[in-house]
């Protein structure tokens, strides 16, 4: 073969060589539309579910949730889809949501339905799993039993002077600040919660609400909300999330130093012998009876720092809202006003919880607010392990289900007017029981919150001392937008704010 032949053959064979990757990556696409056009028409007209109703991007990928989720806006979505198709929607290709108040019980106290993997998996905190993320149903019992004590209604009236001591210093800087313009309730009421369950748990007041600022575990809290989310929609993310560079990285290396910082906490619990209802039984090596032994510093740890998100964050939230919702109705803050009047001679008295727990309207004005604005406003998902029936729809084997505060709480036939903030349907026999079966903030079952009591009770305390010693109205700077929902799961306004106006009474 001459020269040019040899270089003519060349270039055939290097362009042969050269269009190999291109036909690869030709192929691989027509595979992938093929699989994603395969994988649509199953969950449109083959999926087990394919007859439940819903938004058509919701029957085939996972990314309408999602997009609800990164705008803090899912449960606006699924109540939106409930009004749109009815009381069962399907909400993800393989997820049911049902806004039938009787299928909550149906679902949530059932051994049929387990929590969901990922969701749960997600809700770890750093590493180790704590009440709230337990699957397996006898492991959360157990660590239950071994933790509620510490939340038993026994324990909460042996703290209440403390609580009151809380919440007394809190009203004074009020009381000081309001004299120089508007105050911003909002961080306020999370200093107050953060506070207050960190003293129940360690025996120490951290003093944010003394020093007017937050504490640096704060910053760890927020920075937990995005991983989260983060994990559900990549797992991995729970062990190589401090490694990621930029923004996302630094909310997992914050979740770390808060990790750190609980241990060096439980650790020096041990040293001097903390007692308090929280940690007396776990420091004095009572066992886990599904482990068969005491926690770890790292295990307690962890359950430490659910305790201070759930303790803080969702009672402060509430407590905005109450206030938004009576200082725009001076009838009602008139109506409660009076009622705490007869009870509480003197205005700057913290009031007593066993009083403020009998008075109708009072806890009227509370259970009004945790109907309206739910702070747990998501679903709490759950997996059928076998088939099952809820409210008559047949759920296969491996569906998701589950109901979401927001939508339970608007139930019509419950709620009349179910959009309009109006305590009084708590104090009318009318619908008494429909009303009962359809609240469910605190969520129901042996999964049921663990901190009820102390929210009841700080609840109840803050709100009967704030109305008893101050008359307020909101500042017209805060607007609707500022205080829509935004769903984190746990819920709170989106403007973070609420400033009010406040004068106090002379009596």
């Amino acid at each position: 073969m001459n020269a040019a032949g040899h270089s003519l053959n060349m270039i055939l064979d290097n362009g042969h060589w050269a269009s190999r990757p291109i036909e690869l990556a030709f192929g691989a696409t027509i595979l992938i539309i093929l699989y994603t056009l395969a994988t649509v028409f199953y969950n449109l007209f083959l999926h087990p579910l394919c007859r439940i109703p819903g938004p058509p991007l919701a029957k085939v990928s996972r990314l309408w949730a999602r997009v609800g989720n990164f705008h803090g806006r899912k449960s606006e979505r699924v109540h939106a889809a409930h009004q749109t198709y009815g009381p069962v929607v399907r909400v993800g290709p393989n997820e049911i949501s049902f806004a039938d108040p009787a299928a909550v019980r149906e679902i949530y106290t059932s051994d049929v339905f387990v929590k969901e993997e990922s969701f749960y998996r997600a809700k770890r905190i750093f590493h180790e799993n704590h009440m709230f993320s337990f699957r397996d149903p006898e492991a959360h019992k157990q660590r239950r039993k071994l933790l509620s004590r510490g939340f038993s209604q026994a324990a909460m009236l042996d703290f209440e002077p403390n609580m009151s001591s809380i919440i007394a210093t809190m009203l004074d800087q009020w009381a000081a600040k309001a004299v120089d313009g508007p105050v911003n309730a909002y961080p306020w009421a999370h200093w107050l919660g953060f506070d207050i369950v960190y003293n129940l748990m360690f025996d120490e007041n951290p003093g944010s609400v003394r020093a007017g600022e937050p504490h640096e575990v704060m910053s760890y809290l927020r920075a937990w909300k995005p991983t989260f989310i983060y994990k559900e929609f990549m797992p991995s993310l729970e062990q190589w999330g401090p490694y990621v560079p930029g923004r996302v990285g630094d909310y997992f290396r914050d979740v770390q130093v808060w990790k750190d910082y609980a241990v060096k906490i439980v650790q020096s619990c041990r040293e001097k012998g903390a007692k308090t209802p929280f940690l007396r039984s776990v420091l004095n090596g009572d066992k886990d009876a599904f482990l068969g032994r005491p926690l770890t510093n790292s295990e307690l740890a962890e359950e430490c720092m659910g305790g201070m998100f759930g303790g803080s964050g969702t009672t402060a939230n509430t407590f905005i809202y109450i206030l938004h919702a009576c200082l725009q109705q001076p009838d009602i803050v008139k109506k409660l006003k009076m009622e705490l009047n007869e009870h509480f001679p003197s205005a700057k008295t913290v009031p007593d919880y066993k009083t403020c727990a009998n008075l109708p309207y009072l806890q009227a004005v509370i259970n009004e607010t945790l109907r309206l604005y739910p702070t747990i406003i998501a679903t709490l998902p759950r997996t059928a392990r076998e088939t099952a029936s809820v409210t008559g729809i047949t759920v296969p084997k491996g569906t998701i289900v589950g109901t979401q505060n927001y939508t339970i709480h608007r139930n019509p036939v419950a709620y009349p007017d179910a959009e309009v903030f109006r305590p009084e349907r708590w104090l009318e026999k009318e619908k008494e029981q429909a009303r009962k079966d359809a609240w469910t903030p605190f969520s129901v079952g042996s999964r049921k919150c663990v901190g009820i009591n102390l929210a009841q009770m700080e609840l109840s305390k803050l709100v009967a001392a704030f109305f008893r010693r101050f008359d307020g109205y909101i500042d017209p700077s805060v607007t609707e937008s500022d205080m829509r929902m935004y769903d984190t799961f746990n819920a709170g306004p989106a403007g973070a704010k609420l400033l009010i106006h406040l004068s106090e009474e002379r009596y």
